[in-house]
C-alpha cells in the first residue's frame, strides 16, 4: 500500500470514530415526532352575530368593540400558546392601518378605531414549544357608526368643559322609530379634545356623490377646521387651506356645489375644485381670493345639483348690487372689467317695474339694500333655481323679499316681477327678524318662516305690499329661538318629507325647559302643524344645527 492510500484510510477511520462519538453524545436529545398542527375555528355559538357574519367574514361599526371568540383543533394538546390579532391592508399597494396589533389573547376584544374601509383581520397562533405559527384570515368590513350616517349635527357651547362639542340626532325628519342622540362626538373622535371656545357655525359639505367624500366644517374666532363626516376626527385646519393664507381669517360661509367647494372669508370668495382628477394629488388648496370693487355678503346663490355648479351669483354689500362669477373660467360673467353697479347689462324694461310703490321688478345693478339672508325656494337639482333674498334698508325700518332665478347662464337684467315689500304692519316683527327659512315644495311666490320673539311666524307672499303673516308656532314665554332650518336632504331622490319639516333649536332655560330641538311638520299648504313630530332635550347651549345626509347618496 502506498503512502497516499494509507493516509486516505486513516482519515476515513478517524471520521467514522468522530461520528460514533457524536451520535452517542446526542443520543436521546432529538424528538422525531410530528409538529403540533393547529387549526383555528371561529366560535359562532358564543358570538355577536351582528359582527360575525360568517366564519370568515366580520363587520363592525367604527369605534365599536369587536369581540371574536375562536376554538382550536390541535394534533397534540398544548396550552403553551401565544396569540396575536392584527388588522392589515387588503391589497399590496395599500398601507397598513395605524391600528395594527389589536389583541394578544385568545379572545379578541378591542375597540376598532381605523377609518371606514375593508381590511383583513388576522389571528396568529404560535406553539411556543416549537416556535411554529398558524394563521386564520377574516374579511373585515369597518362601517360607519350610527353617528357617521345621516342626522342633524347639533353644535353646543360647553364653557365648563373648556370649549364646544357636537351631538347628532340620528333622524332626518323626527319620524317615529328614529332619533337616537349621540353626544360629545367631536371629543370622542379626537381623544377628549373640545372644539375651540367660541365655535359659532357648523357646515356640511357634500361633494359629488360619486367621490363618496363628505366633510363637516366649523368656524371659530380667527380660524376654522374640517373633520371627517364619519367619525368627526380632525381632517384639516384653516391654516392649511390656502395657497397663501389671508392676513385676516374671518370665516363666514363654506359649502360645496358638487365639485366646487367655496369659502367666503372676510367678505372675499375663495374656491377649489374637488373632483376625480384633483383628488389624486392632494392637498387641494383654496385659490387666491376673488378681488374687486365688492365687499361680498356671506351667501352664494348657486344651482348646486345641476351641470352648472360653477356659476356663482354673489352680492356686493358695499355697492348694493349683484355680480356673477364663473369658477370654471375664473372670470366675471357678462363683463370684461369690474365696474361697480355695472356687472350686468343696463335694465331695459323701463321705469314702471322699478317703481317703489307700484312696481315689482328689480335692477341687478342697483338693489340699494343690505342682504340679510338668501336661500333656495326651489330644489337645487333644477336649472334655473329660484333663490329668495331678504333685504333691509340702512335705517332698518323696511324689509323686502326678492326672488331671483339663478342658473348656468349669464343672468339677464330684465326682472319685472319678484320684488315684494314686507310691511311691518301686515308682517309683524319682520323689520327686526334675524332668522328666516324657506321651503321648496310650494308654488312660487309661496311662503316663508321668520322668528318674532318666542314665535315662528308664517308669511304668505303676495304682490306689492300685500304679504301677510300669522303666528305659526308659539314656544313658552321667555324662549330664545337659536336657529331654524327647513329639512333639505340633498339626496338625488328626495324623501317624501324633504322640505316639509322645520327644525328649530331653542333655549328654554329661563323657564326650566333646558335646550331643545323641535321637529315641526309642514302641511301641504306650507303651514306649521301645532303638534311637533318630535322634541329632543338634554343639550347644552345650542349654537347651530345642520343636516348631514348619508355619505355618497
Amino acid at each position: 500500500m502506498n503512502h497516499k492510500n494509507i493516509w486516505r484510510a486513516f482519515i476515513v477511520a478517524a471520521l467514522g470514530i468522530c461520528a460514533l462519538v457524536a451520535c452517542k453524545k446526542d443520543k436521546g436529545n432529538y424528538n422525531y415526532s410530528s409538529v403540533n398542527t393547529i387549526t383555528v375555528i371561529t366560535d359562532t355559538v358564543n358570538a355577536n352575530r351582528s359582527q360575525i357574519i360568517t366564519v370568515d367574514s366580520i363587520s363592525v361599526k367604527q369605534f365599536d368593540t369587536l369581540t371574536v371568540n375562536i376554538q382550536l383543533s390541535q394534533t397534540q394538546a398544548s396550552e403553551n400558546l401565544s396569540y396575536q390579532w392584527m388588522i392589515i391592508q387588503t391589497a399590496q399597494n395599500l398601507a397598513n392601518p395605524f391600528q395594527y396589533i389589536v389583541g394578544t389573547s385568545k379572545q379578541l376584544k378591542a375597540r376598532i378605531d381605523v377609518p371606514i374601509s375593508v381590511y383583513r383581520l388576522v389571528v396568529k397562533v404560535t406553539d411556543n414549544a416549537t416556535g411554529v405559527s398558524f394563521y386564520k384570515f377574516y374579511a373585515l368590513n369597518v362601517d360607519s357608526s350610527p353617528w357617521g350616517g345621516e342626522g342633524w349635527v347639533v353644535l353646543q357651547d360647553q364653557p365648563s368643559n373648556g370649549g364646544c362639542d357636537i351631538a347628532l340626532i340620528a333622524s332626518r325628519d323626527g319620524t317615529a322609530g328614529s332619533g337616537a342622540i349621540y353626544s360629545n362626538l367631536y371629543s370622542f373622535g379626537n381623544n377628549g379634545k373640545k372644539l375651540p371656545t367660541g365655535t359659532s357655525k357648523v357646515n356640511v359639505l357634500d361633494y359629488s356623490a360619486s367621490l363618496r367624500i363628505q366633510k363637516v366644517s366649523f368656524f371659530y374666532p380667527n380660524g376654522g377646521l374640517q373633520v371627517r363626516s364619519t367619525d368627526f376626527a380632525d381632517s384639516s385646519y384653516s391654516s392649511g387651506w390656502f395657497f397663501s393664507e389671508p392676513a385676516t381669517i374671518n370665516l363666514q360661509a363654506n359649502a360645496c356645489s358638487s365639485q366646487y367647494e367655496y369659502l367666503i372669508n372676510n367678505n372675499q370668495l375663495h374656491y377649489r375644485a374637488v373632483n376625480s382628477t384633483s383628488i389624486k394629488t392632494p392637498p387641494i388648496l383654496f385659490n387666491a381670493p376673488l378681488l374687486g370693487s365688492w365687499t361680498l355678503a356671506p351667501f352664494v346663490l348657486n344651482p348646486a345639483g345641476s351641470l352648472s355648479d360653477y356659476w356663482f351669483m354673489l352680492y356686493d354689500q358695499a355697492n348694493k348690487c349683484f355680480l356673477q362669477y364663473n369658477a370654471q373660467t375664473g372670470a366675471l360673467v357678462g363683463v370684461t372689467t369690474d365696474v361697480p353697479n355695472g356687472h350686468f347689462a343696463a335694465y331695459s324694461k323701463g321705469t314702471a317695474p322699478l317703481d317703489p310703490l307700484t312696481g315689482s321688478g328689480f335692477d341687478l345693478n342697483y338693489i340699494g339694500k343690505t342682504l340679510l339672508y338668501a336661500e333656495n325656494s326651489q330644489p337645487q337639482s333644477g336649472n334655473p333655481v329660484t333663490y329668495s333674498c331678504v333685504f333691509r334698508n340702512t335705517t332698518s325700518d323696511s324689509t323686502w323679499l326678492y326672488q331671483l332665478s339663478v342658473g348656468g347662464f349669464a343672468a339677464t337684467n330684465a326682472n319685472i316681477t319678484g320684488r315684494y315689500l314686507l310691511s311691518g304692519t301686515k308682517v309683524p316683527g319682520i323689520n327686526t327678524a334675524k332668522l328666516f327659512a324657506f321651503p321648496t315644495f310650494l308654488t312660487l311666490p309661496g311662503k316663508f318662516y321668520y322668528v318674532n320673539g318666542n314665535t315662528i311666524n308664517t308669511c304668505t307672499i303676495a304682490t306689492l305690499a300685500t304679504s301677510t303673516s300669522l303666528v305659526g308656532y308659539t314656544f313658552p314665554t321667555g324662549t330664545i329661538i337659536k336657529t331654524m332650518k327647513v329639512f333639505k336632504s340633498g339626496y338625488a331622490t328626495a324623501p317624501s318629507t324633504d322640505s316639509r319639516v322645520l327644525v328649530v333649536a331653542t333655549d328654554e332655560t329661563a323657564t326650566g325647559g333646558g335646550n331643545k330641538v323641535y321637529f315641526l311638520s309642514l302641511t301641504s299648504t306650507g303651514d306649521i302643524n301645532n303638534t311637533p313630530i318630535a322634541v329632543y332635550g338634554g343639550f347644552d347651549k345650542i349654537v347651530d344645527v345642520a343636516f348631514k345626509k348619508g355619505l355618497g347618496l
